[in-house]
């Protein structure tokens, strides 16, 4: 049986009396439909459906999370009645015969209309791969003490994997990946995508070592501020914790966390905290300007909505979402010669930070050198690295003018947890970064 929000409130509600107490209860159901194709042909298919349900006590540092791996009344009681037990606080009286399970029919996923469209896609531009695609379809409910109840939902669509693509000097295997929302226009935004990275190109020669210029390019600039601030603005103990309002960057880079951005994988109508989200400056003219918050940080503000947790089990953390930078006044074209020489880079397949130094690293599968103002030959694999308040403080005025989201960005993982993420922004050039080859 469903939920019934106002009786779990009125369980939770003695659980929050105290100034500073937190009492929630978080519910997911989730379905995950997946498809593993090799060389044009269906290899494996999967399905899952899972749910489960978590009650949590906060006060201070201390915390108490039960759960259990069922989503219905007799779950919720279960769990809240577990955590009063556990605080020693006056418990629910336990239901005579214990608690039933009531068996769910999951629903199926739209998976027909997708494999229409991936098979018809790989055929066309990537006849050799090994690809998994996956669609995640997710419903949330949070009821906090004293607070409203909400719930919401998200579709999620994943295709990653390696295919043979044809280079000047022979065939050679690249790296795809692709995250998005699920809507009418993703289909035909990952066939675009596809086709784009099955291009023919230069075979790329081995990338040097030392300090050079770099454009992250075509949106990868995302995963740059990801790493630079919204990672360090999740943390109370970070190198940006003790500089509020210094200004770290040109005074035309403007950089925001923005959950309401539903068009990216990050985005949510509401956290795991049940609190609504708001965008926030995390830059603003060069400045620093805020910082991710929870329930849990009254010294900072209260909740800006930036609670979340991988699973039912997991206690919630402060996380960023998508990461948006904005666009500024300058074209392709001036931007390459403002390089002049150095790197262009519009991939990125990880990237790293250490939070109390400040020291982060990106992995690149690929680069264009760029010479004179002209592209060049191509470079790769590859790491650039630095460190934060250096890396803003070489970012160049006069970013691209176009902001593009940048879909291979769709998962970050912290503290074991993995919860969606994504990024828009325009090509940016920082200058100096250090560069040395990968394996």
């Amino acid at each position: 049986m469903d939920l019934d929000p106002p009786l779990v409130a009125r369980w939770l509600d003695p659980l929050a009396k105290q100034p500073g107490e937190i009492a929630d209860l978080f519910l997911e159901r989730r379905t995950e439909a997946g498809i593993d194709w090799r060389d044009g042909e269906i290899v494996a298919t999967r399905f899952t459906a899972t749910e489960g349900l978590a009650a949590r006590w906060r006060g201070g540092p201390r915390e108490h999370l039960v759960s259990v791996p069922r989503a219905d009344a007799d779950a919720a009681r279960e769990a809240i009645r577990s955590l009063q037990i556990a605080l020693g606080r006056p418990a629910l009286p336990a239901r005579p015969g214990g608690a039933s399970l009531e068996e769910r029919e999951p629903e199926l996923p739209d998976v027909a209309r997708w494999r229409r469209r991936i098979t018809a896609a790989l055929t066309r531009h990537a006849p050799r791969h090994r690809f998994r695609w996956t669609l995640r379809d997710v419903f949330r409910q949070v009821i906090p003490a004293g607070a409203p109840p909400v719930s919401f939902s998200r579709r999620l669509v994943s295709l990653e994997g390696t295919f043979t693509a044809a280079s000047r000097r022979g065939d050679e295997d690249r790296a795809f990946a692709f995250h998005a929302p699920d809507t009418d226009a993703t289909a035909d935004e990952l066939k675009a995508a596809l086709g784009a990275a099955a291009m023919p190109r230069d075979h790329a020669v081995p990338c040097g070592s030392g300090e050079t210029d770099i454009v992250f390019g075509n949106g990868s600039a995302a995963v740059l501020f990801h790493e630079l601030l919204s990672h360090p603005l999740e943390s109370r103990h970070s190198i940006l914790s003790a500089l509020k309002d210094a200004r770290l960057a040109v005074s035309e880079l403007e950089v925001r966390d923005d959950p309401g951005r539903l068009d990216l994988c990050g985005g949510y109508e509401c956290d795991d905290e049940g609190t609504r989200p708001r965008a926030v400056k995390l830059l603003d003219a060069g400045r620093l300007a805020g910082r991710l918050t929870d329930r849990a940080d009254p010294d900072r503000g209260g909740s800006n909505g930036h609670a979340r947790r991988a699973e039912p089990w997991d206690p919630p953390l402060v996380r960023g979402s998508n990461v948006i930078v904005a666009g500024g006044q300058v074209g392709t074209d001036e931007m390459t010669r403002r390089l002049g020489n150095g790197l262009w880079i519009e991939d990125i397949s990880a990237g790293t930070i250490e939070l109390a130094s400040g020291s982060f690293r990106l992995r690149f599968p690929r680069a264009r050198r760029v010479r004179r103002g002209r592209l060049a030959d191509e470079v790769g694999p590859g790491v650039a690295a630095g460190d934060v308040i250096s890396a803003l403080k070489r970012i160049e005025s006069g970013l691209g003018r176009e902001v593009k989201p940048y879909r291979a960005l769709g998962w970050c993982a912290r503290a074991g947890q993995v919860i969606p993420v994504q990024g828009a922004a325009p090509d940016v050039l920082i200058r100096q970064l250090a560069v040395r080859p990968s394996a």
